[in-house]
């Protein structure tokens, strides 16, 4: 499926914030290295932000789920 752009500085700087913070590299082994240069996107039904690791500058990319509020 394509992919749909979106635009990662729609979100509160808080939740920016946290989504950059809490990472997983596959290349590290490690979470929590955080993230540079982010991009959001949707793919097939799905929401991901993208960009390169802190350490070692390889691509990283995290899934977004949305918590119901309830």
């Amino acid at each position: 499926m394509a992919r749909t752009e979106r635009d990662f500085a729609e979100r509160s700087a808080q939740e920016r914030d946290w989504m950059l913070q809490n990472t997983w590299c596959d290349a590290c082994g490690e979470a929590d290295l955080g993230m540079d240069a982010p991009r959001e996107y949707e793919e097939d039904g799905r929401v991901y932000v993208e960009g390169k690791c802190r350490k070692c500058r390889r691509r990283v990319r995290s899934e977004v789920v949305e918590r119901d509020a309830g």
